[in-house]
């Protein structure tokens, strides 16, 4: 069962990516994410207030900057703990 679903919006039906998430949390009670740019975003609390209710105050929304700036950081960090051979 996964333990965290997420969606990575990118030109497609942003309704069927919540249906999608929906259904992950009714069946596994999964932590539930749509990856999305910031136009994304109000889209998606205009359908958590109204046809997904049920999951509004679970799915977590994440800009796609934020992916960047996490892999980034990420990546900095694995880079110097092989630099420092750790």
């Amino acid at each position: 069962m996964p333990t965290y679903v997420f969606e990575v919006h990118v030109k497609r039906d942003l309704y069927h990516d919540l249906v999608k998430l929906k259904h992950a949390f009714d069946l596994w009670n999964s932590h539930i994410f749509v990856v999305g740019s910031q136009a994304d975003h109000e889209k998606i609390k205009d359908l958590l207030s109204g046809s997904f209710h049920e999951i509004k105050e679970q799915l977590r929304f994440i800009d796609l900057e934020k992916i960047d700036e996490l892999y980034k950081r990420k990546r900095a960090f694995l880079d110097l703990e092989e630099e420092l051979g750790i």
